[in-house]
């Protein structure tokens, strides 16, 4: 059910245009490799933007072809990767394992773009067969850029002030490849879809979730062999097919890249959305959940009574339905995967009107010298902190529990 409802999301967003395709991605990154058009490397540029706000500059996303799975053994991502796999050199000091690496980019891109008539195509594969990986760390442009490279940044190729996705024969060749790969060794029905297709080995990673690693923790695991039955290997044990896997993983990895959308309670990342993708709809949850200065004490009230009376009301001059179909996941980290903390899903006015009990069950008399209206959740569990404590924050057990019952109307 939850791999379902994210497919759904997921379809809603592409509907709304606001998510990749599939066998696309939102990929960050910090550097781009400047190559002429016979595949010489001309410089290095930094790609990184300052957000608004932010004082530390980030990498910039761009849309590129998806992401690897990376598990054992050296495998390339296409058009974009780091250093020890475009450029031959790590931290790590482990040649053999960088060369392999190396030449397995190379074969990536000599294998889909060496027939395209296109000077950008033509000019990767000429770097990929003109670089010596042996004296890269001698290069002037790649000396000077030691550091930047060797932590392990994204960098993506750039040609005539251009970057690869811009072509359409490299655009084409990877749809293509993507489309047609990998091995269909593995047909199945797909637990989702219930369609017959390829069932995926492994999923792409997700990010965002705090506490689990940076480079993403996986909601379908199977890496034991207690776990697996009927001779199946990993995630073949309950089998997603390609586009499910994209899907959801697409769809969560959207939610959790959301900070204004997020929210930390205890060890547990929540996330939640509305099954058409309303975003006034998350916006009206987050306030109401939280408190915030957006609306006052008096028109929050009357929003919340409207909603959960099943009757149509306004956020931000938009409308919001009571019947919205609407979801709240929560996820904590256990070592490479992800535990579901909880999971739940009713009609938006059905969790509203479980909030505006809890809020009215904690009424207090003003004396009028506040100005707060409902009390949050932050605020409340703040109250539970021995002030003594070190740590100010509440048990996580606690917060997800109390949390749940407030959205489900339980003990």
């Amino acid at each position: 059910m939850i791999l379902h409802s994210f497919v759904d999301y997921y379809q809603a967003l592409e509907a709304h245009g606001g998510v990749s395709r599939p066998g696309w991605a939102k990929v960050k990154v910090s550097y781009a490799l400047e190559i002429d058009e016979n595949g010489g490397l001309v410089d290095i540029l930094p790609l990184m933007t300052n957000a608004e706000g932010k004082k530390k500059a980030r990498p910039r996303e761009m849309e590129l072809p998806a992401p690897v799975v990376r598990t054992v053994g050296e495998v390339s991502n296409f058009l974009w990767d780091n250093a020890s796999y475009f450029v031959g050199i790590d931290a790590k000091g482990n040649p053999e394992k960088t060369k392999k690496r190396f030449l397995k980019a190379k074969e990536l891109h000599l294998s889909l773009l060496s027939e395209i008539d296109d000077a950008f195509a033509k000019a990767i594969c000429s770097y990929f067969s003109t670089w010596d990986i042996a004296s890269a760390r001698q290069n002037p442009i790649v000396n000077g850029h030691i550091e930047e490279l060797e932590s392990g940044a994204n960098l993506v190729f750039m040609f005539r002030e251009g970057f690869p996705p811009d072509k359409t024969g490299i655009k084409a060749a990877w749809q293509h490849y993507y489309d047609s790969s990998p091995e269909y060794e593995n047909v199945m029905r797909c637990l989702v879809s219930g369609e017959l297709t390829e069932a995926m080995k492994t999923h792409p990673p997700i990010k965002g979730v705090m506490g689990a690693q940076s480079s993403g923790a996986t909601l379908v695991s199977f890496n034991a062999p207690a776990y697996c039955s009927y001779g199946h290997e990993q995630n073949i044990n309950a089998p997603v097919g390609k586009y499910a896997a994209f899907a959801y993983t697409t769809a969560l990895n959207s939610l959790l890249s959301d900070r204004e959308h997020t929210k930390i309670i205890g060890d547990t990342t929540v996330v939640y959305w509305a099954e058409d993708a309303d975003t006034q709809t998350q916006d009206a949850f987050a306030c109401i959940l939280d408190g915030g200065d957006t609306v006052s004490n008096a028109d929050l009230d009357g929003f919340m009574t409207a909603i959960s009376q099943g009757r149509n009301a306004n956020w931000n001059g938009l409308p919001v339905f009571p019947d919205n179909r609407f979801y709240v996941l929560g996820l904590s980290p256990n070592a490479a995967r992800l535990s579901v903390r909880f999971f739940l899903q009713d009609t938006f006015g059905g969790i509203v009107k479980h909030i505006k009990e809890h809020y009215d069950r904690l009424e207090v008399a003003a004396d009028g010298r506040g100005k707060r209206g409902p009390i949050p959740l932050w605020a409340l569990l703040r109250e539970t902190v021995n002030p003594k404590s070190s740590s100010k924050a509440a048990s996580p057990q606690m917060a997800g529990d109390t949390l749940r019952a407030i959205l489900t109307g339980g003990p």
